[in-house]
């Protein structure tokens, strides 16, 4: 069996599971009270966190330009916004979610022909993301005591002085792998560049502060909207848990695995699985919603137009 076949069975695989998740998590709930829900959300709250969903790619690509810059890609803010919402249209239809990634890193590529550093770029992206997501969680979960289970409240304590320590460690380390051993600067320049800029890095760290906290006050705002019980700040604390989930190689996007995640957390909350699921599903509604919009711009070759220029 070649490798195109390998891989297609693996997505046909990841698709099954996704639906037969999906489908059995529906066929456990009373659709009419899902459906019942969404109805009871107002037109102004999809429309107030659908702002603040947008709003928060803007932040995303203003962040990956920090990051991109540093690694010398130039470039307006304007051209880093289309390639990423582009890529977020893409991230609905390729395996894993990061499919999009990989078209904005040939963006950059077709710009200047660095793979390294426009892989590095994307990478910092994310990882400055997941960062800041655990550091929300962790502070969550300290400032609320009992919000959580002990075991997920220490691991998200844990995963928070981890970062912390972590931080400084980089930068030092980098320093001092260079100044020990100096064939791996010349190697490993690339990478050693956002060592040298600790304040690019912590840059993007802060604006990815921003925009986890506007991704987690979506869940929150729509928590509100359907009268859910928990506390304001256990979605900041669940949803990095959930995130992790959705990160297994297991399913298409997450799809059925979210909503399985989102279902369990507020069920220990005494929430019915109904509106978990109309919880996870608005909040995915609204991811759609946005990747569709990159997909006007797709239609329109605006991220084609950007690269004439």
């Amino acid at each position: 069996m070649n490798a195109a076949a390998k891989a297609g069975l693996k997505l046909l695989a990841r698709v099954s599971l996704s639906l037969a998740l999906l489908a059995w998590l529906l066929y456990r709930s009373d659709l009419a009270k899902v459906t019942e829900g969404f109805r009871r959300i107002p037109i102004s709250t999809w429309g107030s966190t659908f702002s603040m969903y947008l709003a928060s790619q803007l932040v995303s690509s203003y962040r990956w330009r920090l990051l991109a810059r540093a690694l010398g890609f130039p470039g307006r803010w304007i051209r880093y916004v289309q390639y990423y919402f582009v890529g977020m249209y893409f991230n609905l239809f390729l395996p894993t979610g990061v499919g999009g990634d990989l078209l904005k890193a040939m963006y950059l590529i077709r710009e200047r022909p660095a793979k390294l550093a426009a892989t590095l770029s994307i990478l910092m992206d994310r990882i400055t993301g997941l960062a800041a997501m655990f550091l929300l969680g962790g502070i969550s979960v300290i400032l609320v005591p009992g919000m959580m289970p002990p075991h997920f409240s220490w691991m998200l304590k844990c995963a928070f002085a981890a970062i912390l320590t972590g931080i400084p460690l980089f930068f030092l380390s980098s320093r001092f792998i260079q100044r020990l051993w100096p064939w791996a600067k010349e190697r490993f320049e690339t990478i050693f560049l956002l060592g040298r800029r600790p304040a690019v890095c912590l840059g993007a760290l802060s604006l990815s502060l921003v925009v986890q906290g506007l991704c987690m006050g979506i869940i929150a705002i729509l928590a509100h909207a359907l009268e859910l019980p928990p506390h304001p700040l256990f979605y900041f604390a669940a949803f990095p848990l959930v995130a992790l989930m959705i990160l297994l190689p297991v399913s298409f996007n997450g799809i059925g695995v979210r909503e399985g995640g989102f279902i369990y957390f507020l069920g220990l909350k005494g929430v019915a699985s109904e509106q978990a699921l109309c919880l996870s599903l608005g909040f995915f509604a609204i991811q759609v919603a946005a990747g569709l919009l990159g997909g006007i711009f797709y239609s329109l070759g605006w991220h084609q137009k950007v690269l004439k220029e």
